[in-house]
């Protein structure tokens, strides 16, 4: 486990086509990761939201936990990629970065998507929150 033990959340989603329904079930995934917020969490997956506007985006409620969600790389359709459906998006200590299209023949041909891939790194959890401040008291 990363972090010398701890969990690691990975989130795998499929979200609808239409924005009503990207706008529900993103409530619900955030509503499932919210009673443990901590937990260095992955959300990765085809995500569908093609919109370039964010005031717009089904994918604007996630940037409170996950951060600016931005534009992702062009995935989709894979023969001619041109949308950027999915995503690899990190919160809780876990920062993505960089995240890349996985571009070959065979990728052109396994799937209607390009698979992405990212290195993930997750910084370890502060052992001793309240040390800082007993130490300015004294």
């Amino acid at each position: 486990m990363p972090g010398g033990g701890e969990p690691l959340r990975v989130v795998a989603a499929h979200l609808g086509l239409l924005r009503r329904c990207r706008a529900r079930q993103v409530a619900a995934i955030l509503a499932a990761i919210a009673p443990r917020a901590g937990i260095p969490t992955l959300l990765l997956g085809d995500l569908n939201e093609w919109r370039l506007d964010r005031s717009r985006s089904s994918l604007h409620a996630l940037e409170p936990l996950f951060g600016p969600v931005g534009r992702g790389q062009p995935s989709f359709p894979s023969r001619r990629p041109l949308l950027a459906l999915d995503r690899i998006l990190g919160c809780s200590r876990t920062q993505v970065q960089p995240v890349e299209i996985h571009d070959s023949p065979l990728a052109r041909v396994a799937s209607d998507h390009l698979p992405l891939k990212a290195w993930v790194h997750i910084r370890a959890a502060d052992r001793h929150p309240h040390s800082a401040r007993l130490a300015d008291a004294a």
